[in-house]
C-alpha cells in the first residue's frame, strides 16, 4: 500500500473536489480522518483538516498515529483553525460530531447543505443511496446532495459521532481510528462504485 500524507491546503490552487474533515484540535479525528479519506479517494479530491479549537502547529499525537493502519501517515501534518475562507473553499465538510457540525454552520451558514458527520456520510454509503453519475469524478461531486436526499431514510436512527481520544488510553485510540477509517473506506467504495 502507498504512503498517504495529508495535502497542503492551498486556496489559490483549486482542486477538482476539496473535502474538508473537522473535529476540535485537529490533531486526532479530522487528521486521521483526511487522511484515510485520501489515501481510499486518491486522485478524486483533495482532502484536508481543520479544528474548532485547533491547536494550532500541533502534531498528531503518538498514539493516533499507532492506530492508523499501515501505509497512512501524518507526515507533516499541523493543526490549523477552521476559517471562512477554508469553508468556503471546501466542496464538503466532515464534521467528527453533531457539535462540530452546529459550530461549522452556525459561523458558517452558507455550509449548511454540505456538512455532514463521518458517520452520516458512511451510513448513506452503506445503504447505497443514489450517487449521481457515472464516473467516480462526477460521483464524488455529487455527495452531498445524495447525504442530503438520503436523511428521510436516516431519520430516527442513531449517528454515531466519532469519540475524542486525546489523552486517554491507546484503546480509545485504536477504537476511534478503527470507525474513521470504516467510514472512509465505505465511503470512497461507495464512490468508486
Amino acid at each position: 500500500m502507498p504512503l498517504y500524507t495529508v495535502p497542503e491546503f492551498n486556496p489559490g490552487v483549486p482542486a477538482v473536489i476539496s473535502i474538508l474533515t473537522v473535529c476540535t484540535g485537529n490533531i486526532c479525528r479530522s487528521p486521521a480522518a483526511a487522511i484515510a479519506l485520501q489515501g481510499y479517494l486518491g486522485e478524486l479530491a483533495t482532502v484536508s483538516s481543520a479544528g474548532v479549537m485547533a491547536v494550532v502547529g500541533g502534531k498528531m499525537p503518538m498514539e493516533m498515529s499507532l492506530a492508523m493502519p499501515a501505509g497512512f501517515s501524518a507526515g507533516l501534518h499541523a493543526g490549523r483553525q477552521l476559517a471562512p475562507a477554508i469553508v468556503k473553499e471546501s466542496n464538503l465538510i466532515i464534521a467528527m460530531t453533531a457539535e462540530h457540525r452546529r459550530r461549522i454552520v452556525s459561523e458558517n451558514p452558507i455550509a449548511l447543505k454540505r456538512t455532514f458527520l463521518l458517520e452520516e456520510i458512511a451510513m448513506t454509503a452503506r445503504d447505497g443511496a443514489p450517487l449521481t453519475g457515472s464516473t467516480p469524478d462526477e460521483r464524488v461531486a455529487h455527495i452531498a446532495e445524495a447525504v442530503q436526499a438520503h436523511r428521510p431514510y436516516l431519520a430516527g436512527q442513531t449517528i454515531a459521532e466519532v469519540p475524542d481520544p486525546y489523552g486517554l488510553t491507546q484503546d480509545v485510540y485504536d477504537a476511534a481510528a478503527e470507525m474513521i477509517v470504516a467510514a472512509c473506506r465505505d465511503i470512497a467504495a461507495w464512490v468508486k462504485g
